[in-house]
């Protein structure tokens, strides 16, 4: 199974995220971890010290477009959202250009330029 590595960030430096994403898979968006200039950060992986329970609740990879909703349940059982990201890709002949947007709750939205390690960028 070929996995792809995602890094993105906005211009600004404000927030920077990666994703890894395993396109074959049901649920293709494996991982997510996110860092917010400061302190805020959140990851999927249990054993990431930023990790406070949040999940991926939703992941989807479409025509050149990939996303996921990344959450967390409260003590009630009740889901909420972390953070969202829509990407797309495009391509011209042998080039390409990764980007999108990121929302994170009560934080903001950004619009980043990422790396994909299966591009080679």
């Amino acid at each position: 199974m070929a996995v792809d590595t995602v890094s993105c960030a906005d211009a600004a430096g404000e927030i920077a995220f990666t994703y890894t994403l395993g396109e074959a898979l049901v649920q293709p968006v494996l991982s997510v971890e996110m860092q917010l200039t400061g302190d805020y950060g959140l990851s999927t992986q249990p054993d990431h010290p930023d990790h406070d329970g949040e999940y991926i609740s939703r992941g989807f990879v479409g025509d050149d477009v990939e996303g996921a909703d990344v959450s967390w349940k409260d003590e009630n059982g009740y889901e909420h959202l972390a953070m969202s990201f829509r990407i797309g890709r495009v391509y011209e002949a042998r080039q390409a250009l990764v980007g999108g947007v990121v929302a994170v709750a009560a934080g903001g939205l950004w619009t980043v330029k990422c790396r994909s390690s299966e591009l080679g960028q």
